[in-house]
């Protein structure tokens, strides 16, 4: 008896789950306080121009965050596509705020993109793009000169730039800066950053909840000698000559225990010491831009080597059913889910991913989905999720 009111209640699942409650948006596909003002004698067209531009924004926001660059593919969809099939790839267009003035309209909007209709524009057009945001990466900022040599303490005049950085970045590598962990702070100093230490890494990469770390340096030096350097090519002062400093700058990868995946970055300049934080604000970007595009080709969708992939979903519980069903259709990769068989203890259902199983393992693992099992017999708990 149990084992028949076990299966009615997982087919009632199966007919609910796509009408219990509006899914969520995954972040992904979210682009966020778009800022607009359109000036018109007509407020009405006001509104309505401001929509279409701010919409065509999203879009171009949405395409550069995950596809891979440089690309004139790219460039040329963003340039092309009509309103109409831009708002044709729309969930949903939420207005935040709005104002209507006699000859002028200001609004900041929230989109929510479909990722199926989204992945199948890319794939017709053969763009390249990444969906997987990467679980978070701790950014270490060493700051040596002839005199001083730190990490977490000021002056550090890279710090605050890292920090800034951070905070308005809006890509697929997720960076932390730990301001306020005084466990992680105690992790590392700075002579063992700039050594990279691999104990004291791994150490700061566990405390601070991370995967890897980006260990940045910077070494600032004066020269001591100008003979490698034509300054009359320059037509530099003797007072400009003076002001000449040398930065060394690199950036390498830790993986969870420490160890030092391979240099991402490095680069020798001379430059004007008047502008040191500007040409530091370039190379920061550089940084984090090559990083970026590093992680979009290791994790890239083309559209193309679709495979089912099978799994059990453990639940006893309808509001945990749609959880995971949800949750497995957000998953980058993931292009449908279907039910095959249902029992007491929960369903086997079928995924259509690209790549294949070991993709979808690195997938969940970026995602903390808590999947238990072998390769072969995957289980996801979903009173975890």
């Amino acid at each position: 008896m149990q084992l028949v009111v076990s299966a009615i209640t997982f087919l009632l699942f199966l007919v609910l789950n796509a009408s219990i409650y509006a899914s969520e948006c995954d972040k992904i596909w979210v682009v966020e306080n778009l800022k607009i003002n359109e000036i018109n004698e007509n407020p009405t067209l006001a509104k309505q121009n401001a929509e279409k531009k701010v919409s065509r924004l999203a879009f171009e926001k949405l395409i550069r965050r995950i596809s891979l660059n440089p690309s004139n593919l790219t460039d040329g969809l963003i340039n092309e596509i009509s309103i109409n099939k831009i708002n044709s790839l729309i969930d949903y267009r939420l207005i935040k705020e709005e104002k209507t003035l006699l000859n002028r309209y200001i609004g900041t909007f929230n989109f929510c993109f479909l990722k199926n209709k989204v992945t199948d524009l890319l794939s017709k057009n053969k763009i390249a793009w990444s969906e997987l945001y990467s679980r978070p990466i701790i950014v270490f900022p060493v700051w040596k000169t002839e005199f001083v040599l730190r990490l977490w303490k000021d002056p550090n005049p890279i710090k605050k730039i890292i920090n800034d950085k951070i905070k308005n970045f809006d890509g697929l590598i997720n960076l932390i800066f730990p301001d306020n962990k005084i466990g992680v702070l105690r992790s590392i100093d700075a002579e063992l950053a700039f050594k990279g230490d691999e104990k004291s890494i791994a150490r700061a990469i566990d405390r601070s909840g991370s995967s890897r770390a980006l260990n940045i340096i910077f070494e600032i030096e004066k020269l001591s000698s100008y003979e490698n350097i034509d300054f009359e090519l320059f037509n530099l002062s003797e007072d400009e000559k003076h002001k000449i400093v040398r930065i060394k700058v690199k950036a390498n990868i830790h993986n969870n225990k420490g160890v030092k995946q391979g240099i991402l970055y490095e680069r020798n300049i001379n430059i004007n010491s008047d502008i040191k934080e500007k040409e530091i604000k370039k190379i920061i970007d550089e940084i984090i831009f090559l990083l970026e595009e590093n992680w979009k080709k290791a994790n890239v969708f083309i559209g193309k080597n679709l495979s089912e992939v099978e799994i059990f979903i453990s639940v006893n519980n309808l509001k945990y059913w749609v959880k995971a069903i949800n949750k497995l259709k957000s998953l980058p990769g993931v292009k449908s889910v279907s039910t095959k068989k249902l029992d007491e203890n929960g369903a086997i259902v079928i995924l259509l991913v690209e790549g294949g199983i070991d993709r979808f393992i690195s997938i969940v693992l970026e995602n903390k989905m808590p999947f238990i099992g072998s390769k072969e017999n995957l289980i996801l708990d979903s009173q975890k999720l």
